[in-house]
């Protein structure tokens, strides 16, 4: 089985024409490699606004992919709160961030893929995270890591956070017979890695560094780390930080796909490929070139 692992579109036809342009290319790649399934792992819009996520929806489903056994989506911090436009934007940015209505917007997102959730298993009908999804013999966990709105802990909201509620969810997940027998994949959108500065970074690179330390994070990892450990998870897929890389972490493997539209670190554009063999998981890195431009325009497609 192949399964591509996507994350961090921030698509926006309004704002950001390219990254549709791109998006088509990958799933045109996708289709190339005859993936038999698609994992995106969260900040599918740029903005979280309706237009965003029935131009998201319109492209999966042209390309047939807008399927549950062909997709799996999970949430990210910009399909919730979005995020600032320019640096001046972050001073008022919590302000808008104090206002969005946090369950609304989950909800928003789960209408908008919401046959991409057909067939999972929930642990309670209360809310659709956490779920699992069985894909042949794979068993997808898709969790949502974006915290709540607060102004201490989470002022710009893109910090991450699993609360209560989903640990406990998640508990039951682990500990029952659900995912026995299965390749356990967990879907999150928040990073788990250690950032750390470059030993040769500048006063103002360390800065920033120390920015998006405190307003990059995922609070609370220890108990997701025992639970990732109890019932031996192959992989974990995420996003967040823009970067492509592979890394392990109290010995379990993390997939990070971030840099699947814009790599911060000015690398190549690149999504995850893995093989699920019937003992063992390879993963493989698959560029993706920038198309030329369209000769038609993208409110066409809408």
């Amino acid at each position: 089985m192949r399964i591509a692992h996507l994350s961090d579109l921030h698509l926006s036809p309004d704002h950001f024409p390219e990254r549709t342009e791109i998006f088509y290319e990958i799933l045109n790649t996708c289709k190339t490699l005859a993936v038999d399934h698609i994992v995106i792992t969260g900040d599918i819009t740029n903005q979280a606004k309706p237009k965003e996520f029935a131009h998201a929806r319109s492209i999966l489903r042209e390309c047939g992919y807008l399927d549950p056994a062909k997709l799996t989506v999970t949430i990210g911090n910009h399909d919730i709160f979005g995020g600032p436009y320019y640096a001046e934007d972050v001073l008022t940015f919590p302000g808008f961030c104090r206002k969005t209505d946090y369950e609304s917007k989950v909800k928003e997102f789960t209408t908008a893929f919401h046959e991409t959730f057909e067939g999972c298993k929930y642990v309670s009908n209360g809310s659709i995270f956490p779920f699992v999804k069985m894909v042949k013999d794979v068993a997808l966990v898709g969790i949502n890591s974006v915290a709540q709105w607060n102004s201490l802990t989470n002022p710009l909201g893109s910090n991450g956070d699993v609360g209560k509620q989903q640990l406990k969810k998640l508990d039951e997940i682990f500990s029952g017979e659900m995912l026995k027998g299965k390749t356990v994949l967990v879907l999150i959108h928040h990073h788990f890695n250690k950032m750390e500065a470059k030993k040769a970074a500048g006063n103002l690179e360390r800065l920033w560094h120390a920015i998006e330390s405190s307003t990059m994070k995922l609070w609370n990892k220890k108990r997701l780390f025992k639970l990732f450990h109890a019932s031996s998870v192959a992989r974990v897929l995420h996003g967040h930080l823009h970067h492509h890389h592979h890394y392990h972490r109290k010995k379990i493997s993390f997939l990070n796909a971030g840099g699947t539209m814009f790599p911060n670190d000015l690398s190549e554009r690149k999504f995850n490929l893995l093989h699920i063999g019937t003992k063992e998981i390879e993963h493989t890195a698959v560029s993706v070139n920038a198309p030329q431009q369209r000769k038609y325009h993208v409110a066409k497609r809408q």
